[in-house]
């Protein structure tokens, strides 16, 4: 069975089995990316929907093949009212698959801009992410790096002394993918957003010096726990884990949504801290955005109407901002954990600069981004504690991306 029928079958199950005890309210089906603690959250933010007394509220976590879900027919009886949709591009190109929506009340319209085709709005922002941190133990970093050579000097430092300044995440793609948005963006903004738009070639000399800014961090020998081999198998959460939990590194570079997981599984003598993803001297410092889109798919449910504008109120997110891995872009949300709230401060304001990964076009990443999540797997893997391989390293990794935009193996 091909995995998209697997999928069918699966969304068909799932709701067959959820429908039965719904008595006789209508079913409103969501599908989400979300598992584990994230899920377990949304679910909580769904019970608090006012209308459940109306409708069933059924959550299916569909996981990366959410844009198979969305971009394919299933059976009516299966088919989800509302998909949490994490890449404006995936909503470009399946909005004819949608229902236009009413502009969200206090969106910045940068934001909005985003869920906007052929002038109109196709989607309702529920949570947003800052994806420009460095989470770090004081115990084991006593000086906050201030620009990019600082943070490499001080990595060198500590990896000379056998302590490794680093963990990080390499068997999830877009970490690494993250690591590039905001070297890239430090840079040159401007072909970071040329790579977007497909205005810009990959083999632009700047997309080479981002790399080269990652392999100079990269190769450090002794920069990871346990080695380049054992971070290529460990995932985003195990990274922060290895942090707070066991001090096997100083620090890592991730996303707000790290936080919960840091106050889950940390040690209490390891008091979290972060600071901004630095910039090199005289460069402006990233600022990388992420964020999951409420959709409404077609016909337009009036209870998935109903439960996108729950979504989108301050109420609903506040039952999430509390316990941290949550930004909201509505202002009257103030629940955060102590530091948050300019973190989503950060997030509302000035230019909304999209994960990179979350906004690549479908001829090099395919609507989950995998395609360029193997790239950078290949490239961390070419280069981490070896600093002689960076110089043939670059140009394969841009050659693979330029073959990879253009369509060819």
């Amino acid at each position: 069975m091909r995995r998209r029928e697997m999928l069918r079958t699966l969304v068909l199950i799932t709701v067959a089995g959820g429908a039965a005890g719904c008595g006789s309210r209508p079913v409103v089906r969501v599908a989400a990316v979300w598992s584990g603690w994230e899920l377990t959250r949304f679910r909580k933010v769904i019970a608090g929907f006012p209308g459940g007394g109306t409708w069933h509220v059924e959550v299916l976590s569909a996981g990366n093949d959410l844009p198979a879900l969305i971009g394919n027919q299933v059976a009516a009886t299966a088919a989800p009212d509302i998909a949490m949709v994490s890449q404006p591009s995936l909503i470009n190109a399946e909005h004819g698959q949608l229902v236009p929506l009413k502009p969200s009340p206090g969106t910045p319209r940068e934001w909005e801009r985003l869920l906007t085709f052929d002038g109109q709005v196709y989607g309702a922002w529920f949570k947003t992410a800052h994806k420009s941190l460095v989470w770090y133990r004081p115990d084991l970093l006593e000086t906050v790096p201030q620009t990019w050579e600082d943070w490499v000097s001080t990595c060198r430092t500590l990896a000379a002394a056998g302590h490794p300044p680093l963990s990080i995440g390499a068997a999830d793609g877009w970490v690494l993918a993250d690591w590039f948005a905001n070297a890239l963006l430090a840079v040159d903004p401007a072909t970071y957003q040329g790579l977007i738009t497909e205005t810009v070639s990959w083999r632009h000399p700047n997309v080479a010096t981002a790399l080269g800014r990652l392999a100079e961090i990269w190769s450090i020998p002794g920069a990871f726990p346990g080695g380049p081999d054992r971070a290529l198998v460990t995932q985003y959460d195990e990274s922060v884990i290895d942090v707070f939990r066991h001090g096997n590194a100083a620090m890592v570079a991730g996303a707000d949504f790290y936080f919960p997981i840091i106050k889950l599984y940390g040690s209490p003598a390891a008091a979290a801290r972060w600071f901004r993803f630095p910039a090199a001297a005289g460069e402006q410092r990233p600022l990388v955005v992420g964020g999951d889109a409420a959709v409404l798919l077609e016909p337009g449910s009036p209870g998935g109407r109903k439960l996108i504008e729950w979504l989108t109120a301050p109420k609903a997110a506040s039952i999430w901002a509390g316990q941290g891995g949550f930004l909201s872009l509505d202002p009257q949300v103030n629940d955060y954990p102590a530091g948050m709230s300019m973190l989503a401060e950060d997030v509302r304001g000035g230019n909304v600069t999209f994960g990179l990964s979350d906004q690549l076009g479908k001829r090099l990443s395919g609507a989950d981004g995998r395609g360029s999540w193997k790239i950078f797997k290949d490239f961390f893997a070419a280069v981490a504690g070896r600093p002689s391989a960076v110089g043939e390293a670059i140009p394969r990794a841009v050659d693979a991306f330029d073959r990879a935009r253009r369509g060819q193996p």
